[in-house]
């Protein structure tokens, strides 16, 4: 469907550097075209589904779901996951880092550090 719009009214409205002040669309936009389908910011959110804001933090709930048989975190090499109660640092499918539960590490390779290593 097309719909003619008066250009010459609407050319009245156009700032000097050629946009359109918001104060001139008076009508809230759906979220089918692209708009929040609100006429405030806290509506917008709402509308959205995104969580408020105040200074440098964020409040709201976002549900995270998990799926798999292990939580894991891969990239494009590597990938870090949860198997028996140990975490395994893979790069592709070798294991080079298990920490187990108790929190020993164990490696397939020596461990070289920028300082001294020391233990128990």
């Amino acid at each position: 469907m097309t719909q003619a719009v008066n250009l010459a009214n609407f050319a009245n409205s156009v700032d000097t550097s050629g946009q359109v002040p918001p104060t001139v669309l008076n009508a809230v936009v759906p979220l089918s075209k692209g708009g929040t389908n609100a006429a405030t910011a806290a509506d917008a959110r709402t509308s959205l589904n995104v969580p408020s804001n105040s200074g440098t933090t964020a409040t709201g709930t976002w549900p995270i779901s998990i799926t798999g048989s292990a939580p894991s975190l891969v990239s494009t090499n590597f990938s870090i996951t949860e198997s028996g109660g140990n975490l395994l640092i893979k790069y592709g499918s070798t294991t080079l880092v298990t920490i187990a539960s108790t929190g020993a590490i164990t490696t397939n390779n020596s461990i070289s550090a920028g300082g001294a290593v020391s233990g128990s």
